[in-house]
């Protein structure tokens, strides 16, 4: 099969320590609230605990297409990154923790994998151009939502 590989790259700034921006990504149940674009079923363990597995839905371009995820690298404060499997490619889902001052920079890189015959079109017409929109959407609600989840001290 022809197989299409590529990337997409978006990054902000998060008014939110790193730690806090970190844990607020790491949890399953609250990664819908700023990435609608894909809904977590059955995940053991949160998001930052290596070899953890779940299932998951990726709504996008009009097309649900599910796939089987596993975190793949943790790096507490710094890094996670989310491998899917599916019947038609694959993604890594990367998010990156920077420290900004008190503040984080947020990057989010997907890079992956397209199978089929078709898989070079469609990415160029559709599919691409729709996660790099996704992409940065994810982006700029993790920036709104993050600073939520930092607990207020006295």
């Amino acid at each position: 099969m022809n197989a299409v590989i590529n990337s997409v790259h978006h990054e902000i700034r998060v008014d939110a320590p790193v730690e806090h921006a970190f844990d607020f990504a790491r949890r399953s149940d609250r990664h819908h609230d700023w990435n609608p674009y894909l809904t977590f079923f059955h995940a053991s363990e949160p998001l930052d605990t290596v070899g953890s597995t779940f299932d998951v839905i990726l709504d996008l371009a009009g097309q649900s297409t599910s796939f089987r995820g596993t975190v793949a690298e943790a790096k507490p404060n710094r890094l996670i990154r989310l491998r899917l499997a599916g019947e038609k490619g694959n993604a890594d889902w990367i998010y990156r923790f920077e420290p900004a001052g008190e503040a984080t920079q947020f990057t989010i890189d997907v890079e992956y994998e397209r199978d089929g015959l078709f898989a070079g079109v469609v990415d160029r017409l559709m599919f691409h151009g729709g996660l790099e929109r996704a992409v940065r959407h994810v982006a700029e609600s993790f920036a709104a939502m993050a600073p939520s989840a930092v607990p207020v001290t006295a």
